[in-house]
């Protein structure tokens, strides 16, 4: 499989989950804020997990702290990136094990520093294993390069240990309403009359999400550019290279605007910028359905089941998916996903064995086996009919892609997801978005 696969953290579902927590592991005590664990029976870890997350981590955790008798530490941190770098200035502690960073530039930055510990170090002779079982994409830079900081890949070596997986641009539907054939091209699923399945819309849509609000849109316009203009394209945009103001990037949000019209979106622009993006799901279960279909990642499940728990619903059953539609059929084979990972920071006996622990398939199963998620391991097992199916698209892809925004400069991701929100309320504005956002990029790209 030729796959060229990117990284999303697990930021936007973060932020959509919960208050910052601070637990010990399955009784295992406070994780403190920081803490290099000099003990050989201690591990500290950060993660931005919260909720079923959490408790899915919990899961995983549990035999390995019931084996070795380490306890692990958790502290939920939702601003991990930067609290790590301040401590990497300062000489501080930093945790054991937390998520690698996002920014490719911040990558390069603490291997050179040596914050990251090489992850062949981390696992030792079960190296070899972790990349045999491992999805390609996620461990190989394409084109035999050394160097790949999408996927923390720095001089030949690995920085990040990939632990589970997501696909989205996923059509979603309540299967008790639309009870159609899933299009074929995007024109086709645009072309879908609601009313003909008795729903209100074509389409659900929530972009809010706090300080991230947009980041839902910037998924939803991911899917088009890079379907409808190719991965080399999206590509270069991501690295700076093409501007907003390119007619293929143009195109992606005129193509983009046809889903949020007033005509096409439940409760039309207003309501998509408003509605929070764990809840925009919601009017498919009603009576009437006010929409057909919402486009989101797979882990959206747990938010279908958790805002109609009194419904039971069950996956396969009152809710599916079918895979994004082709835009352009010469480029069907580009796929958006992102994945979570672990990094080590403090090489201790406690952190390698974690780390070999998660890189097993016996770890990741338990990850799979809670729901929710993907794991990194090609040959787990899903009991979820969707998540199985899910699996599928995402081993049949030619190319999985990073979500762009999660790996722009902060000051462009900042500024695109928000012309996002001010195209979506007011479309007249896009030649003005467009021209700011080169603006921005030519700034924010130079300083990076």
């Amino acid at each position: 499989m030729a796959e060229v696969f990117a990284r999303l953290s697990s930021r936007a579902i973060a932020l959509g989950l919960g208050t910052l927590l601070l637990v010990g592991a399955c009784g295992g005590g406070g994780g403190g804020g920081g803490g290099g664990g000099a003990s050989t029976t201690d591990v500290t870890v950060w993660t931005a997990w919260g909720g079923a997350e959490l408790k899915a981590f919990k899961d995983v955790l549990a035999p390995f702290q019931s084996k070795t008798g380490i306890k692990v530490h958790i502290t939920t941190n939702r601003d991990s990136t930067n609290q790590i770098a301040n401590g990497i200035a300062a000489g501080t502690d930093l945790p054991d094990i937390a998520p690698g960073p996002t920014d490719p530039v911040q990558v390069k930055d603490w291997v050179t520093k040596g914050a990251l510990k090489p992850i062949e170090t981390a696992l030792g002779s079960g190296f070899s294993d972790y990349v045999s079982n491992t999805y390609s994409a996620l461990i190989t830079p394409p084109g035999g390069a050394t160097d790949d900081p999408y996927i923390g890949v720095i001089g030949g070596k690995h920085y990040e240990l990939m632990v589970k997986t997501q696909v989205k641009g996923l059509i979603w539907y309540n299967k008790k309403v639309f009870t159609g054939q899933a299009p074929k091209s995007f024109d086709d699923l645009l072309a879908i009359n609601p009313s003909q399945y008795g729903a209100q819309k074509l389409f659900c849509a929530g972009f809010e999400s706090g300080a991230a609000s947009g980041w839902p849109a910037s998924d939803q316009i991911d899917n088009i550019i890079m379907r409808q203009s190719g991965d080399q394209v999206y590509t270069s945009w991501i690295q700076g290279k093409t501007k907003f103001t390119d007619p293929a990037i143009k195109l992606g949000y005129q193509t983009f605007l046809k889903e949020v019209s007033d005509q096409a979106v439940y409760g039309g622009r207003n309501t998509a910028l408003s509605t929070n993006f764990g809840k925009a799901g919601d009017p498919m279960f009603k009576t009437p359905a006010g929409c057909l279909f919402l486009e989101q990642a797979t882990f959206i499940t747990s938010f279908f089941q958790q805002d109609f728990a009194s419904l039971n619903l069950k996956a396969g059953t009152d809710f599916d998916f079918f895979a994004h539609p082709s835009v352009n059929s010469q480029y069907d084979g580009n796929v958006n996903g992102f994945y979570d990972n672990f990094s080590m920071y403090n090489d201790t006996p406690a952190a390698r064995q974690l780390m070999q622990y998660m890189a097993t398939k016996d770890a990741q199963q338990i990850w799979a086996n809670d729901g929710g998620t993907l794991g990194a391991i090609k040959s787990l097992t899903y009991n979820d009919p969707v998540f199985k199916r899910a699996a599928d698209v995402a081993s049949g892809a030619k190319n999985l892609l990073v979500t762009a925004g999660d790996f722009m400069p902060s000051d462009m991701q900042k500024a695109f997801w928000q012309s996002l929100l001010n195209v979506t309320r007011n479309p007249g504005s896009l030649d003005s978005e467009l021209r700011h956002l080169d603006q921005v990029q030519a700034a924010a790209y130079t300083s990076s």
